[in-house]
């Protein structure tokens, strides 16, 4: 057993509905941090590439697209593979299992992951266990949350709400999570424990598209972060009160394209 169990039901259940349901946003939404992990992998024509944490395949469709050769999409959520293969065009394979004692062989170019590597019970276990599926030299490029600190769409509503809605409680930094390998340091430590070398990092503030408009953004602030349960359980006037103090945050960064506050994120690559 990999001690991603409670990881595989999180992934399994509401958050993989509303992650179909409203995958066009979330895709506008995650377009700057996209762009910048698809520079970062420099992807070349007939490269083979599997694509970790591929939730509904909007990557792997996007990699088989630029390589045109053999490309994986793998998720331990089986209704978010399920949408990826109702989706996919035929270019891409994808696989329900977790990366953490999945039977890999040495058959990959490219490891690629946005966003998918930050969950493991194991991290050290895990990232040893991806290596295996890359060939003698091959690449591991991936990108994942900086701390929430870093975030003004996330951090900034949950301070100024605090007085409003019910105690949040943040995991501990290290625990399985978004922001698990959000010390880049610490991030360090577990590929070079797992056999990895040759690791680079870049620290990059790609913009992050909230919402066409500010109430849009409002919203959308609103149900993302520590802050989303409670608000979604709070009374309608806490509710208009919320609402008013993120608006105040988030106008500061209304565009003429809507509302695109910058992001945070480490891009890292690695050698096996």
């Amino acid at each position: 057993m990999s001690g991603n169990d409670q990881q595989r039901e999180f992934w399994s259940g509401a958050m993989a509905t509303a992650w179909i349901e409203r995958l066009d946003t979330l895709e506008r939404g995650l377009a700057g941090i996209n762009d910048a992990l698809m520079a970062f992998a420099d992807l070349k024509p007939g490269m083979a590439v599997l694509d970790i944490g591929c939730g509904p395949g909007t990557t792997t469709e996007q990699i088989a697209a630029v390589t045109g050769g053999r490309t994986v999409g793998l998720d331990i959520s089986k209704p978010l593979i399920d949408a990826a293969k109702a989706r996919s065009r035929g270019a891409t394979e994808f696989i329900e299992a977790d990366a953490t004692d999945y039977p890999f062989r040495p058959e990959f170019d490219l490891v690629f992951s946005r966003l998918g590597l930050m969950f493991f019970a194991d991290p050290v276990a895990s990232f040893a266990n991806i290596r295996r599926a890359v060939k003698p030299g091959g690449r591991l490029a991936f990108l994942v949350w900086a701390s929430m600190e870093e975030i003004p769409y996330l951090i900034e509503p949950l301070n100024a709400v605090r007085d409003l809605l019910p105690p949040v409680e943040l995991p501990p930094p290290d625990a399985p999570g978004g922001y698990a390998l959000a010390d880049n340091a610490r991030t360090r430590r577990i590929l070079e424990q797992s056999g990895w070398h040759a690791i680079e990092s870049r620290h990059v503030t790609p913009p992050s598209f909230l919402g066409a408009t500010l109430p849009e953004a409002v919203e959308a602030a609103c149900n993302l972060g520590p802050i989303a349960q409670r608000f979604r359980e709070a009374d309608e006037t806490t509710k208009t009160e919320v609402r008013r103090r993120v608006s105040a945050i988030l106008a500061r960064f209304e565009t003429g394209d809507g509302v695109v506050p910058p992001a945070a994120c480490w891009l890292i690559e690695a050698r096996a």
